[in-house]
């Protein structure tokens, strides 16, 4: 067999000696690059695993804030709407305290007018019938040309009252 090696080229001795140094290499890169580049590659696979895994519950917790966000959302439309509601009645119910505020206040100020001018006709009603208490006279002493000091107040109520009555 040595001689079916020798007209090959293979050199046995040789041959063994690259089997024993292959060995030692492949005994040396396992040990020292295989197994800790395999665990480094293995880290970083759960790694990514972990971080798909963190993203898909970041995800579903997402959907979730968003759906929460929507019905706070939806809530808080609701209360704003409640508020705007009764802020509405009770600007109604203010304008209508006010309107009715003003209405006493202009009923009352028509009560005073009418008042005021009651007292005011009362007023011009004396007066014109003090002129014509005045005026009577003096038509009475002219038509019956009697001396002033013996027509009798009577007479003259009398001719007023008459006037009143008239008018």
């Amino acid at each position: 067999m040595s001689e079916l090696f020798g007209q090959l080229g293979i050199n046995l001795p040789m041959l063994v000696a690259q089997a024993v140094n292959f060995a030692i290499l492949l005994v040396v890169l396992t040990i020292f690059v295989y197994k800790p580049l395999m665990k480094m590659v293995e880290e970083r696979r759960k790694k990514i695993e972990f971080g798909l895994k963190g993203a898909e519950e970041v995800e579903i917790k997402l959907g979730e804030i968003e759906i929460k966000r929507a019905e706070i959302l939806k809530e808080a439309d609701k209360a704003g709407q409640e508020i705007v509601k009764r802020s509405e009645l009770k600007a109604g119910e203010r304008a209508g305290e006010i309107i009715s505020d003003a209405q006493k206040k202009g009923d009352s100020i028509l009560i005073e007018a009418e008042e005021i001018t009651e007292r005011k006709k009362r007023e011009e009603m004396n007066n014109l019938t003090k002129e014509a208490k005045v005026l009577v006279r003096a038509v009475i002493e002219k038509t019956v040309e009697l001396d002033p000091k013996l027509i009798d107040e009577k007479l003259i109520n009398q001719a007023i009252d008459q006037l009143s009555k008239n008018y």
